[in-house]
């Protein structure tokens, strides 16, 4: 492939294609996870009730790291989706001679769902999880809308 450069590289079927949701958050495999995890608790610290984590291919397994801290912050209801992309990547020649190839590939995506209230999620989803217990919750991790969580729920 060293004869050819990328000229072009489409998603068709993308469903993280629509505009972007004021409490979503893209995650990527070069972003920072403190950076994501700040981000989402202050967007729940100034009163969304949803925050929604957004990955494709290796920021998968990033994405789940940080739902699964936030969940340990403070008690969230957690609703995944799985699906998948294709992305066609077309490559032009550099050489005269050579024809043009394009390449499919499909891509897998995650779209994590946490709200502190249920509101329209399903208990019933198959991606639905429950908050954890506050006993499994960090001691260590202190936020006010945890200690808050605590108070209310003695």
């Amino acid at each position: 492939m060293e004869k050819y450069r990328l000229v072009k590289g489409d998603i068709t079927n993308d469903p993280s294609s629509e505009a972007a949701a004021q409490h979503e958050i893209r995650i990527t495999q070069q972003g920072k996870p403190r950076n994501y995890i700040s981000r989402a608790m202050d967007l729940l610290a100034e009163g969304a009730d949803t925050v929604v984590l957004k990955a494709m291919g290796r920021a998968i397994n990033k994405a789940v790291t940080i739902a699964e801290i936030l969940k340990r912050k403070m008690p969230l209801h957690q609703l995944n989706s799985l699906s998948s992309v294709e992305m066609v990547d077309v490559f032009e020649p550099l050489e005269e001679g050579l024809d043009t190839v394009t390449s499919r590939r499909y891509v897998s995506c995650m779209k994590i769902r946490l709200s502190r209230t249920l509101g329209d999620i399903q208990t019933t989803d198959i991606g639905y999880q429950p908050p954890l217990p506050l006993e499994e919750m960090h001691p260590g991790d202190f936020h006010p809308l945890r200690e808050a969580a605590l108070i209310a729920s003695s």
